[in-house]
């Protein structure tokens, strides 16, 4: 009897552990296809090549306190500041073995991940802040189907603004801007094509080399954003500013696959609402922001150039005369038209 006993016990036990193994392996699985473990912190090292003490800079010091606010302080957003991890390519290829695991990437970067991204830039094509905003609502769509199907996500898409032309030497036509030093960022392969049909100089140069190259001479223009000159303080050598805008550009916040399938779906939703939130709010600011910066670059002695209607005809002539040959090869054909549509409309409308 007292065998029987023992044996009957034996068994419930075994019964027990064996449904508790059976239910931990359970959960276990079916979290890890939620995307990550009961209890885990997971750190994301978000590579920027903006200064730290820009709008940007801070813009991203406040997403990774929201993040962490948002998520249970279970996901972690650190930054990296200041260009340390390289300009797109390097946080490219930094992505893809996960020395980092997000980064704040310009159209450059976003053309290697969808090389139609680069379309949206092409100088003059589009000529203001509305005229963007429509076309980034009806474009949008078309880019992340082709970014969803690589091993990047995008987790928010930012204007970024407009660029302008800074140089040592006043530039009022193409010609002016022909007799310049222009520097161009070495992975900026479609507009260097671009700009270099037109005849331009180009001297391939890395950001942290800039200011170096500015003060040596080797360089006596660039094009950037005026949020990004004045706290580098490039003006203080660049002290002419073509009005014009030359082009725009969108940035995008982008994650790498494996990182974002470690997140549960409720960490991915509390991620991808803030980031998109502080994004639309930073694009919001950005005009103001810009004017504030110019003038305080003025205070400084930065002279701004304004064009007339026959030197501004001069370039829209010049890139109508360039971008033809360029499609199908340096801008994706079918996006351009798609864009000249939309812009072709709503200029019709108003």
């Amino acid at each position: 009897m007292l065998k029987y006993k023992e044996a009957t016990m034996k068994k419930r036990m075994m019964f027990f552990a064996l449904a508790l193994v059976t239910v931990f392996f359970t959960h276990e699985t079916a979290f890890a296809q939620r995307g990550g473990r009961a209890g885990e912190t997971i750190e994301v090292r978000l590579a920027s090549p903006m200064p730290r003490n820009s709008d940007w800079g801070r813009t991203l010091d406040r997403m990774a306190a929201e993040w962490a606010r948002a998520t249970g302080n279970t996901v972690r957003l650190r930054i990296l500041h200041d260009g340390v991890e390289g300009g797109d390519s390097k946080m490219l290829s930094s992505l893809s073995t996960d020395n980092i695991q997000a980064a704040l990437l310009s159209s450059f970067g976003m053309a290697d991940i969808c090389p139609a991204v680069m379309t949206l830039s092409v100088p003059f094509l589009i000529r203001n802040d509305d005229e963007f905003e429509q076309v980034m609502r009806e474009i949008q769509p078309i880019l992340e189907d082709q970014i969803n199907r690589t091993n990047f996500v995008v987790i928010a898409w930012s204007r970024g603004g407009s660029v302008n032309v800074f140089s040592r030497d006043p530039v009022f036509v193409p010609d002016d801007l022909r007799r310049q030093r222009l520097a161009t960022a070495p992975d900026a392969t479609d507009l260097n094509t671009t700009f270099r049909t037109m005849g331009f100089h180009l001297v391939e140069t890395e950001g942290p080399d800039l200011g170096t190259r500015i003060v040596s001479n080797m360089i006596n223009a660039l094009y950037q954003n005026p949020v990004a000159i004045a706290p580098l303080q490039l003006h203080n050598h660049l002290n002419h500013m073509l009005d014009i805008p030359i082009g725009r550009f969108v940035g995008a916040i982008v994650m790498n696959r494996v990182t974002w399938n470690r997140l549960n779906p409720d960490q991915q939703r509390a991620v991808s609402t803030v980031t998109q939130r502080i994004a639309d709010e930073f694009d919001t600011a950005m005009p103001r922001t810009v004017a504030n910066a110019v003038s305080a670059m003025q205070r400084d002695g930065l002279r701004v150039n304004r064009l007339n209607s026959v030197q501004e005809s001069l370039w829209q002539t010049e890139m109508n005369s360039v971008i033809p040959s360029l499609l199908g090869t340096t801008f994706d054909r079918e996006v351009f038209q798609r864009i000249n549509e939309i812009v072709e409309v709503f200029r019709g409308g108003r």
